[in-house]
């Protein structure tokens, strides 16, 4: 017999998971409205046929519907994206001096462009390490590869986007190692 969840329960999950689904989904196919679309139908899929594994494998499922609906969207339009919003949330704000605050955007902005040139896996698999913080195993089991893998897509992914940054001159020539801690809290 297949599990329900109720409109209340429902509502508890989209407040708790939606804001960083959508943020993840924009990450990948760079359209926040066409994110916002992506969440809601997982959402949807949730409502009708939750997973049988139970509420608490909601998360993961959910994060892989999105995920996956992200890439193929992105690759249904094939035509760049728009960059996201900077989030207004003020945990993400790590200072309030605006010289600070102006330094961190335009960091942000061409991190986001040289994100924008890299192709879809090498985005979302950095998307899945540095911003939602999974561990390799996490992500190891969200895409369904082995462990080896994700570390080599993730070492490959890495690499381009400093290739990326280098090339338009964003990141020095002498750094050898992106620091995603800096973009994580901004």
């Amino acid at each position: 017999m297949a599990q329900t969840i109720s409109e209340a329960a429902l509502r508890q999950w989209m407040e708790k998971l939606g804001p960083r689904l959508i943020a993840l989904s924009t990450g990948i196919c760079r359209d926040r409205h066409r994110a916002e679309e992506i969440v809601q139908e997982a959402f949807v899929k949730l409502w009708r046929n939750p997973p049988d594994a139970g509420e608490i494998a909601y998360p993961s499922w959910l994060r892989r519907v999105v995920t996956n609906s992200s890439i193929n969207a992105l690759q249904r339009t094939k035509r760049p994206g728009m960059l996201p919003e900077f989030s207004s949330d003020p945990a993400m704000r790590s200072s309030d001096r605006p010289e600070h605050e102006t330094d961190v955007r335009e960091d942000l902005a061409r991190t986001r462009a040289a994100m924008d040139r890299l192709d879809p896996a090498k985005r979302t698999i950095l998307m899945l390490r540095a911003y939602e913080q999974l561990s390799y195993e996490e992500i190891a089991t969200h895409l369904g590869v082995p462990l080896g893998t994700v570390m080599s897509r993730l070492n490959r992914a890495r690499s381009a986007l400093m290739e990326e940054l280098k090339r338009e001159g964003d990141l020095g020539e002498e750094a050898t190692v992106f620091p995603f801690r800096k973009y994580r809290q901004a």
